[in-house]
């Protein structure tokens, strides 16, 4: 993993030791002796990671965690900050990412730094899938936290303590109620779980199950070690779990931190969340046309390539539709572009509802639109391609006030390919053969007087 990482500390024994130890493990690591230093190497490089030691000479960990949240860059910048005692709770409250003991081993620091940087990169990189909203009806709107302990009363006792400090409500489960309510989608947004259950280790198996489940994939997770089990905390990290906590997190002590550390877990995953929902919608608008909502030829013709291969591999036809509006050009011409705009939406919306399921629509161009359907033999095909005739011409389309008119009558012509299967398993299907053969057939439509389907003269397997 690439990464580059700013360490601060006023110290240079500390300074040199954290270099070597991050350098070891093929990290970048620039150095700096105090926080006006560390800021400016920041405002120059953009660190993906700032790690604050203890001992800065102009001022306090935290105070330079606030200045590093100010900098254009700063609000998602990762933040590892050692501290100790009330230390901790001042530095979570300035912005820090996570706390590093500063007698801690080394492999736990390593551990803490991946997650962070694994966490950053899957915030950026798009996702294949969101976890859809629970569909029961929640009077309380807050989000919700599932604490899960070797019994029962740990977890109530975790819930008592910490109810009052966080911003989430908390429910109390167990491991097989739990994976029940994943799998039914009613995760919730952060879970707390023992790592030591029924058996040693059980508690980071089920974390790992959540992870891989879709409904709770992308939820928070956090692990409860005991003392004498401190050593799981980089396997706990790189397992997926965002923090790990003492057992005695409900104590006096440390209640008020571990509040801290789940709400900003609950706060890294909200963030995550807006950010996916933000990566989907922005492909959504890449591969959609604005005025219809149906793919562009962006998305459709590579997905024309696919959806032949698809046909080869399973001894299936496919059949390609080019349509095409007539006399387009004169309703743009007449009745102004507001009117034109009021016919492709309207004519998109009827021909994607004569399509069948799984049936691929776009419009490839100004009145042009492209029909893919897998597995549709050429008799299908044409009485596919005519019942769309026959729904655009079923009624004239409303237009707009202000067009000069409150109606007009469309038609359309198109061509059609078929691609049997006894073809493709001959030769590897060539779709834009496949396509160029369908638009010759809507050539001949056109020229044939409009409103009319047309047969591509041959099918095209090469």
């Amino acid at each position: 993993m690439v990464g580059r990482i700013l360490v601060v500390d006023g110290v240079p024994t500390n300074r040199i030791t954290m270099k070597v130890r991050l350098r070891s493990a093929c990290y970048e690591v620039a150095v700096a002796a105090s926080a006006q230093e560390a800021l400016r190497i920041a405002r120059l490089t953009h660190p993906q990671m700032v790690l604050i030691g203890r001992t800065l000479p102009d001022m306090t960990g935290p105070a330079l965690c606030r200045e590093l949240r100010a900098l254009p860059f700063g609000a998602d910048l990762p933040i590892l900050i050692q501290a100790e005692g009330p230390d901790r709770v001042a530095a979570l409250r300035a912005g820090g990412s996570a706390l590093v003991d500063p007698d801690g081993d080394e492999l736990t620091l390593l551990a803490r730094i991946r997650g962070l940087l694994r966490h950053e990169g899957e915030m950026a990189a798009p996702a294949d899938g969101l976890a859809e909203q629970s569909a029961e009806f929640l009077h309380d709107s807050r989000p919700r936290a599932t604490f899960i302990a070797n019994q029962p009363a740990t977890a109530l006792g975790w819930r008592h303590a910490l109810q009052e400090l966080v911003s989430f409500r908390i429910m109390v489960s167990e491991p097989e109620r739990a994976l029940a309510d994943a799998a039914a989608g009613r995760a919730p947004d952060l879970y707390l779980i023992a790592a030591d259950i029924q058996q040693q280790g059980d508690g980071l198996r089920l974390l790992s199950e959540l992870r891989s489940r879709r409904y709770s994939r992308e939820a928070g997770f956090v692990v409860v070690l005991r003392p004498e089990r401190a050593d799981m905390t980089p396997v706990a990290l790189d397992l997926g779990a965002g923090d790990v906590l003492p057992w005695d997190l409900a104590s006096a002590r440390i209640a008020p931190e571990a509040a801290i550390r789940l709400d900003a877990q609950l706060a890294r995953k909200h963030e995550a969340d807006r950010r996916r929902h933000e990566t989907q919608r922005n492909m959504r608008w890449a591969m959609t046309d604005p005025l219809t909502g149906l793919y562009n030829r962006r998305f459709a013709f590579p997905r024309l390539h696919e959806m032949a291969a698809e046909a080869r591999e399973q001894s299936c036809d496919l059949a390609v539709i080019v349509l095409d509006l007539d006399r387009f050009k004169q309703v743009n011409d007449l009745h102004g572009h507001a009117a034109g705009d009021a016919v492709l939406g309207d004519i998109s919306a009827r021909l994607a509802a004569t399509l069948p399921e799984g049936a691929l629509l776009a419009r490839i161009g100004g009145e042009e639109f492209l029909a893919v359907l897998p597995d549709s033999p050429a008799s299908a095909t044409m009485r596919i391609a005519e019942n769309m005739r026959l729904e655009v011409m079923s009624a004239p389309v409303r237009l707009p006030p202000g067009c000069g008119r409150s109606e007009v009558a469309v038609t359309i012509s198109a061509g059609m390919a078929v691609l049997p299967a006894s073809h493709s398993r001959l030769m590897p299907a060539d779709p834009d053969a496949l396509l160029a053969s369908a638009d010759h057939a809507l050539l001949a439509a056109k020229a044939g007087g409009r409103n009319r389907i047309v047969m591509a003269a041959r099918t095209v397997a090469a």
